[in-house]
């Protein structure tokens, strides 16, 4: 995916947290988008498998 596209998405992400108004929804959203955070930091810091033959 292209750096525009992402960024495009990221501000459409914003825009709507932004109108969630119920705060137990806000803190659902953000401990959900913390943990895929990390998932995804862990999976960048692994090495990569040997490649198999």
């Amino acid at each position: 995916m292209s750096k525009a596209v992402e960024d495009l998405q990221m501000l459409r992400l914003i825009k709507a947290f932004q109108r969630v108004r119920d705060g137990d929804a806000r803190r659902k959203i953000v401990l959900y988008v913390e943990e895929e955070a990390q998932r995804e930091a862990q999976l960048k810091t692994r090495e990569p498998a040997p490649a198999r033959s």
